[in-house]
């Protein structure tokens, strides 16, 4: 499950290391990502793809709504958002018709008769 951020964040040394480095630390993991400098030089425009990994609990992923918060406490952090988060299951997959049970065939294992 991965999400795209929209990050602006002030021009300056080391802050794209210290925006992925923040990411990472919080338990997800950089897929892709995009920085353009603005027309003045003054901040980048960062696009993040990220996902989870560290789970919460065993079977309870991390909630990536959280992460545009933990990246705004950065100093140089202007803006912080989280654009895109993928459905957990596809509209057509609801509409799908559930499967007929099927008969077992059989396995070749023998069996004894009395």
């Amino acid at each position: 499950m991965s999400a795209k951020l929209n990050v602006r964040i002030r021009r300056g040394e080391g802050c794209l290391l210290r925006l992925l480095g923040q990411i990472g630390r919080r338990g997800y993991d950089v897929l892709a990502v995009s920085a353009r400098l603005s027309a003045d030089g003054t901040v980048f425009d960062v696009a993040v793809l990220v996902e989870p990994f560290l789970p919460l609990a065993p079977g309870k992923p991390r909630p990536l709504e959280v992460l545009p918060a933990l990246l705004r406490k950065l100093i140089e952090v202007e803006s912080a958002e989280l654009v895109e988060t993928p459905t957990s299951a596809p509209a057509k997959a609801a509409e799908e018709k559930p499967a007929k049970a099927k008969e077992p065939k059989p396995t070749g294992e023998m069996a004894w008769e009395e």
